[in-house]
């Protein structure tokens, strides 16, 4: 090849005239035509390719080197002496080329230009992204006018040597590969073989002189994954499932629910979409979600850092690092990701949520996966709900008696308000659910609002919200307000017109169910204050508040009696906690991992309304003096029923610590606080602790009366006021016209 550096520079484009081709006035030749001139084919051997050209529907330059007639580098020979007899001693642009092949205008061109003054990049890429042309047309178009074949190298495999002259970085910038080196000259396929910087720059980086050769780019895109990508990946294999363990068959038996959209057929995401399905990168995601169910796994967080991606489990609600790849394939396994969960592979700068469903060993599990772009990648946390185990029946929770007598006193309420509070990942929906489940029958209609739904039950009506299209919680509520429904579940209360509507339901004879994020059952009732309900509607409308936490179970299989530590013997008294005859701890053995944990049990608080707690709200109580009469009203807050799973030898002191809040302690008063020392363990079978009296049904009415006036609890109107303003007649009726 020439020396550029030595050529004249050329006349600006806008002042070039179109030349009139050859091919306007003369038959052009085909690539037959031009090998036969050579001398390089017969006439039997050229007849002979395209007969079997007609079978293989290959290009014919392929052909003829499939049946060994041609080389690639007599290929490249032919199209050396093309170019230079074409472009002559000036290089020819690839915008002149484009206008000579009608493929854009001279009007297209200057736009093109122009945006190229602000917009970086090459103009044939410009020319793409204002729609004027696509890359094969660009393709054929230097292919038409320089006489020049275009070749398929999409499945052509290169040697470890030509893959150290080109990595991978290069040729997916410039879009080319290397064929063939013969001699001191380099054979590469490019989809812009007039890119002359791109060619300088190869031939300095390998001191070798560049021949290019014209191919589509969909194909060179092929060929990079082929060559380059395989190599990686087959290494990331090795790796990885190295550090799985021995079993790394288990990816065979899970099997993704994946749905395409029609609309990715027309978007450039060619290399994209083929890296995903690569059998290395496919074989890893379904690693990931096979080794994450068998390691108990809530969440599979994949973690993008500066020279590696951190795969980590969150196994019985703590992290756990497992392993690492090699930073070079997280785009691809991004890419697989997304498509199995419905998501866009083309959007990497804003977060994404998706889902997905997969069977694993007989398990039934759904994926909700949630991307965020970070400074080294996009982050991808999976969380896996496995269904296998159905809805959890309310006396498999692992509830106290106490708790759950009243529960299911509250259930048998025609109306009012359960809530269920806790941070996330506390177990909320389990107990919603298991809830539900004991409300369900023939003679109650039951509807639920959820973001997503995560459990179908039968016998009920389950709706998911959709901001997108204002299916907002307070919308659906409201639009099921008229569907004559017994019961409402509501995900969770987000507003303060949800909390409105919500609370309207229960007043107006509906049982409706929800959730808060909050520490503890009082937190919830002043959080409802706070968002703006009125207390004396929170005290008529709420029935009761679950408070729950999920701490660690002791590994059955190395749970051992140890003494009590002297510093956690000095923690207990200096909170005034009496030590436990029995201390237990785990170990650590292979099947809880060495942590001495296996399982989670849950933690809980149930709150009663009873009449005093709700004449001291009503009236404006502080939330000290509510905890207090919580407790008077026989209330076991999270940390008493974790210290008596301590007891029990279920759990460890230290666990409880990490995992239960105390702030009441510092809210109750002397001698109140001292009620906490002597909480006595639950027994194998508690005794039953009788229900409250049921007190007779009101009106609405009658009970905010009863409340605001803090009459006793067999005194009910509104002929026991005194105050003529003490509660407005219109309050009520004002607040059930909300929404």
């Amino acid at each position: 090849m020439e020396d550029k550096n030595q050529q004249k520079p050329q006349a600006p484009l806008t002042a070039a005239p179109v030349q009139q081709s050859v091919a306007q006035t003369a038959p052009p030749k085909k690539l037959g035509d031009y090998l036969m001139d050579a001398k390089m084919v017969t006439q039997e051997q050229l007849d002979k390719a395209l007969d079997i050209q007609k079978i293989s529907k290959k290009k014919l330059g392929d052909t003829l080197v499939d049946l060994g007639y041609l080389t690639i580098s007599q290929m490249s020979s032919l199209l050396t002496q093309q170019l230079k007899t074409k472009t002559g001693a000036q290089k020819k642009r690839l915008g002149d080329l484009l206008i000579d092949a009608k493929i854009i205008t001279q009007e297209q061109l200057g736009q093109a230009l122009e945006t190229q003054k602000t917009k970086k990049g090459k103009i044939g890429q410009i020319l793409i992204d204002l729609g004027f042309v696509t890359k094969d047309q660009i393709a054929e178009g230097i292919s038409e006018k320089l006489k020049i074949p275009i070749i398929s190298c999409a499945e052509y495999e290169i040697g470890g040597e030509l893959q150290a002259l080109i990595n991978k970085e290069t040729a997916e910038k410039n879009m080319l590969i290397p064929l063939e080196k013969k001699g001191n000259t380099l054979i590469i396929a490019m989809a812009d073989p007039l890119d002359y910087q791109a060619i300088d720059e190869l031939s300095f980086k390998t001191g070798l002189k560049i021949t290019p050769l014209i191919s589509y780019d969909w194909a060179i895109s092929k060929a990079i994954e082929k060559n380059y990508v395989a190599a990686e990946e087959a290494s990331v294999e090795d790796n990885i499932f190295a550090q799985l363990g021995d079993d790394i068959n288990a990816d065979k038996e899970v099997e993704f629910v994946e749905q395409q959209d029609e609309s990715e057929e027309n978007m450039n995401i060619d290399m994209l979409y083929s890296k995903s399905n690569f059998p290395p990168i496919v074989k890893l995601v379904a690693m990931l979600v096979a080794e994450g169910s068998k390691a108990r796994a809530s969440d599979i967080h994949i973690e993008p850092r500066d020279k590696y991606v951190q795969i980590r489990f969150r196994v019985d609600g703590e992290l756990q690092n497992v392993f690492k790849y090699q930073k070079d394939v997280h785009p691809s396994v991004v890419s697989r990701i997304k498509i199995i969960s419905k998501l866009d592979i083309t959007n990497r700068r804003t977060p994404q949520d998706g889902s997905t469903h997969v069977s694993f060993n007989n398990k039934e599990i759904d994926l909700r996966v949630a991307t965020a772009p970070t400074v080294y990648g996009e982050q991808i946390v999976i969380r896996l709900l496995d269904h296998s185990s159905g809805i959890i029946p309310i006396d498999a929770l692992g509830m106290p008696e106490n708790i759950k007598i009243k529960l299911v006193e509250v259930f048998k309420r025609p109306q009012g308000m359960l809530l269920v509070t806790g941070p996330t990942g506390s177990g909320k929906t389990t107990t919603l659910y298991s809830s539900l489940n004991e409300l369900r029958s023939d003679a109650r209609k039951v509807v639920t609002i959820e973001d997503p739904a995560e459990y179908k039950l039968d016998g009920i009506t389950q709706q998911q919200v959709n901001d997108a299209v204002g299916r907002t919680f307070a919308a659906i509520l409201k639009s099921i307000l008229r569907q004559d429904p017994d019961v409402i579940m509501l995900g969770e209360i987000r507003d303060l017109e949800t909390a409105e509507t919500a609370m309207k339901a229960a007043l107006t004879g509906h049982f409706v169910l929800s959730t808060l994020h909050t520490n503890n059952t009082i937190a919830t009732v002043t959080r409802l204050i706070e968002m703006g309900i009125p207390s004396y509607i929170v005290s008529s409308a709420l029935s009761g508040v679950v408070a729950q936490r999920l701490i660690r179970r002791i590994c059955a299989s190395c749970k051992i009696e140890v003494k009590v530590p002297p510093e956690t013997a000095t923690t207990m008294k200096s909170m005034g906690l009496e030590s436990p005859e029995k201390f237990w701890k785990g170990s650590g053995c292979a099947k809880c991992g060495n942590s001495g944990y296996s399982g989670r049990i849950a933690v809980y608080e149930f709150l009663s309304m009873t009449a005093e707690f709700k004449r001291i709200l009503a009236s404006g109580a502080t939330e000290s003096d509510l905890f207090i009469q919580a407790k008077k009203d026989g209330v076991n807050f999270l940390f008493e029923d974790a210290f008596n799973k301590v007891r029990a030898g279920i759990s460890t002191f230290e666990e409880i610590l990490a995992k239960i809040p105390m702030e009441h302690l510092s809210k109750l008063k002397e001698p109140e606080k001292k009620i906490l020392q002597y909480s006595a363990p639950p027994s194998a079978q508690p005794k039953p602790v009788a229900p409250e009296p049921e007190m007779p049904y009101m009106t609405a009415e009658q009970i905010i009366y009863q409340s605001i006036a803090g009459m006793n609890e067999n005194t009910v109107g509104p002929e026991t006021y005194e105050e003529e303003d003490a509660f407005p007649d219109n309050a009520l009726s004002d607040f059930l016209r909300l929404g």
